[in-house]
């Protein structure tokens, strides 16, 4: 109810309000002496629901329409709000409801009844989360829906769901969800706070939050995870952690985020703990090859040529016989053919990608082989890093940048290079925190029970630990 404001006048502020909006349709309804103003957007609202649900249950009531309850009793939307002024009238309109208004004595009744037309996909298997056994539904670009994949796992008053806006022009819907009792609440006002705090023209996907979770700093080791598996994001709020759903993205963050996750794998827990500890050490060891590797070939070849047999320190430098550049160069130059051989097969089609890919890795590098550009073991070398990147996706950017730093170590120093290297990456890595919580828990600091779902997963030890809470 707005009270002492004429009907024509209002209907008047939001057509100027609107103006050069074609989309914007309006309609007057009369339901018996009554004068009734009808607003929506388009194919954003569904023309055949306001029909039916609306217009039509207002142009055929035979009662008298002078209060909210009078029209909430004669409409059958599932969802009704009061509109208490323009701004609401404007809000609502925007987000897909059909406003009515209509003159009740001096006041003007103003009502806004959700008709919005989604056009959403059902939950796929996500590509970039396939499971051999597991769940196989994935998010999509409808928060509610969302929302109601992760409440269907946990069936919990405590599940709680937190609803902000962000994007001065998109005013994009947020969700947070987290259990009560179980997160730490702080965490939460704190991820709550910042969202509403933050001053950007528009959010589209949930990587502009994170962006802006994070302080507005550039992490090289993120501190914020993301998934498109319910059952995955589920598993972790029972743990404790908090989970932000943007609208229109399929993609929902966690935080806070520890190392120790992107060792594991949802589908570990549904194998035998001792396959499950093998899959782990194998990642552990592949995250290692595609930091360091290419950068103990070049500190063997250059510094340390005791390091391996002779036999095969004599193959590898007769293979660099007639290559013109200097083997820190040949390195870096083929790494960085293998990363935009990668760019290009993410960009294009499938089927484009997938043949890129291809010609790139086999026949470029056959073909740089055999025009003495590089050596068969750069090739090999550059290779295995590459496919020891893609068994860690999160940390798929940031190690191509410590990749090059190990580099640039060992061509200067050797293995000290490596060895100071590594030693400050560890430091950094265990004075990090996510959100309050320390980001190599439970390496640094060392946490008994925690390992034993890190590396190894031992049997019930590995569940138990995955029911507790996080310490904060």
């Amino acid at each position: 109810m707005i009270a002492n404001a004429n009907a024509e006048e209002l209907k008047r502020e939001t057509e100027e309000i609107f103006r050069d909006c074609g989309d914007l349709n309006y309609r007057t309804v009369f339901s018996g002496n009554k004068k009734i103003y009808a607003f929506n957007f388009g194919n954003f609202s569904g023309r055949d629901y306001i029909s039916e649900n609306i217009i039509k249950p207002l142009t055929m009531y035979d009662g008298k329409l002078e209060k909210d309850e009078d029209f909430l009793r004669c409409v059958s939307a599932s969802e009704a709000k009061e509109a208490s002024g323009v701004s609401d009238i404007k809000k609502y309109l925007l987000s897909g409801f059909c406003v009515i208004f209509a003159q009740s004595g001096k006041d003007v009744i103003s009502l806004a009844f959700s008709a919005r037309n989604e056009a959403t996909r059902a939950p796929e298997e996500p590509d970039n989360e396939i499971v051999v056994r597991g769940p196989r539904e994935g998010f999509s670009e409808k928060a509610e829906d969302n929302a109601a994949l992760i409440r269907k796992r946990i069936k919990s008053e405590k599940l709680k769901v937190l609803t902000v806006n962000a994007g001065k022009y998109t005013d994009t819907g947020i969700k947070i969800l987290y259990l009560k009792g179980v997160a730490d609440e702080k965490l939460v006002n704190d991820i709550k706070n910042r969202i509403e705090n933050m001053n950007i023209p528009s959010v589209m996907d949930s990587g502009y939050i994170e962006q802006y979770l994070t302080g507005g700093k550039s992490k090289l080791f993120t501190e914020i995870g993301n998934s498109e598996k319910p059952d995955k994001v589920a598993a972790k709020i029972t743990e404790g952690r908090v989970a932000v759903i943007v609208d229109s993205s399929p993609v929902v963050l966690t935080v806070p985020y520890l190392f120790a996750e992107s060792l594991q794998s949802a589908e570990d827990y549904l194998k035998t703990p001792y396959y499950a500890t093998f899959i782990r050490i194998i990642r552990f060891v592949s995250l290692l090859i595609a930091l360091y590797l290419p950068a103990f070939y070049v500190a063997v070849m250059e510094h340390h040529k005791n390091a391996v047999p002779a036999k095969l320190y004599m193959k590898m430098t007769e293979s660099r016989a007639d290559v013109p550049f200097g083997i820190f160069g040949e390195m870096v130059v083929i790494l960085l053919i293998f990363e935009l051989i990668r760019e290009v097969g993410i960009r294009m089609p499938g089927a484009v990608g997938s043949a890129v890919s291809i010609v790139g890795g086999l026949i470029l590098g056959d073909a740089a082989i055999s025009a003495g550009i590089s050596s068969p073991p750069i090739i090999m070398v550059a290779s295995l890093t590459a496919i020891c990147t893609f068994i860690l996706p999160t940390y798929m950017n940031s190690t191509l940048l410590v990749r090059l730093v190990n580099l640039a170590a060992a061509m200067a120093f050797g293995m000290l290079g490596i060895a100071a290297s590594l030693a400050i990456t560890l430091a950094v890595l265990s004075c990090k925190t996510s959100f309050g919580v320390p980001y190599m828990l439970p390496f640094a600091p060392f946490d008994k029970e925690g390992m034993n779902d890190f590396l190894f997963v031992l049997p019930k030890k590995a569940i138990k630990h995955s029911e507790r809470e996080l310490k904060y």
